[in-house]
């Protein structure tokens, strides 16, 4: 298969000098050339070359401009340039590498060295370009890592470790600011008979449109939906009252109603209904993720032992 020629852009005023240049480069390589820097600067940034061979000394824009503004530019920032330059002291090569040049090569030129040197440059440069490449996509899939770590994958909300953690971080602002913290803990009302009747294929895609529904109910920026486990859900609410948060709940609670998921072998309602536990609290310190959950956790038990579908609220201060 034939791979696609990389691109070179040479940069002299001299025409003569192009053409030695290209006459050394053109059997492997694509060449452009330009006679002044400003239309070097165009031409690098319409044809993207893998390398730029460069003059000094030009009229109106010198090598050193030119360079520097390629370097400026994010879009040829990492083309690699070098100086080709009658140019020899210490002090110039100096200054052209300070500009951001990687080589300087002195006239006259030697063929075999222009070619050798372009050549390990543009190596340098594929490897570079497979590293930055290859970064790209680890960085890619470990944020695809770190979310899939977060999520639930049957509802796409949040896990319980992500829950926890940051139902834990939320208990130290809240300690920090003293502002209220609630915590919503919800159970789908017979779920093993849902699952028992219209099979696991069924129950999973109650739970999902259980999810979707905590989802679009809590779209405030800082509360958490997640999926606790099996069919209970939970919801963190930072800065919400309890009084707020009992009146969240029994949306959700009604919302499920207004949802109308068949659920035939309920012994509550005709369709899928949750029985809800409310805590919250504006005095946190001393206390533990475990003991808010614990708490919430009663109170959706009391919901249950109340008849279910139905939302039980307890202060904790």
């Amino acid at each position: 298969m034939q791979t696609e020629r990389l691109k070179i852009l040479i940069v002299d005023d001299t025409p003569a000098n192009i053409q030695i240049l290209n006459e050394v480069l053109q059997g492997d390589y694509d060449i452009f050339f330009a006679t002044n820097g400003p239309d070097g600067i165009r031409i690098a940034q319409r044809e993207a070359p893998d390398l730029i061979l460069l003059d000094i000394m030009m009229p109106e824009m010198d090598g050193y401009e030119a360079c520097a503004r390629l370097k400026e530019d994010p879009r040829t920032r990492q083309t690699p340039v070098i100086f080709i330059t009658a140019m020899g002291e210490e002090e110039d090569e100096a200054k052209g590498l300070e500009c951001g040049a990687i080589d300087y090569i002195t006239k006259p030129i030697s063929p075999p060295i222009v070619k050798a040197r372009v050549k390990n440059h543009l190596e340098l440069k594929l490897h570079r370009d497979a590293l930055e490449e290859l970064t790209l996509e680890l960085g890619n899939k470990n944020r695809e890592l770190e979310r899939l770590a977060r999520e639930d994958s049957l509802t796409g909300l949040a896990n319980r470790r992500h829950f926890i953690e940051v139902l834990n971080a939320e208990i130290n602002r809240a300690s920090r600011t003293r502002q209220f913290l609630s915590l919503i803990l919800c159970d789908v009302d017979f779920f093993k008979n849902y699952n028992d009747h219209y099979g696991h294929v069924a129950g999973d895609r109650c739970l999902q449109a259980v999810g979707q529904i905590l989802q679009s109910s809590f779209r405030r920026a800082g509360d958490l939906p997640a999926r606790y486990g099996g069919e209970e859900f939970t919801v963190i609410l930072p800065d919400t009252p309890l009084s707020g948060a009992a009146q969240l709940a029994e949306k959700l609670r009604q919302r499920m109603i207004v949802e109308a998921m068949p659920h035939a072998f309920s012994a509550v309602a005709a369709q899928v209904t949750l029985s809800i536990g409310v805590a919250g609290t504006r005095e946190t310190r001393g206390r533990t993720a475990a003991w808010l959950i614990d708490e919430a956790d009663q109170a959706m038990y009391r919901s249950k032992e109340g008849g279910r579908n139905r939302v039980t609220v307890v202060s904790l201060d």
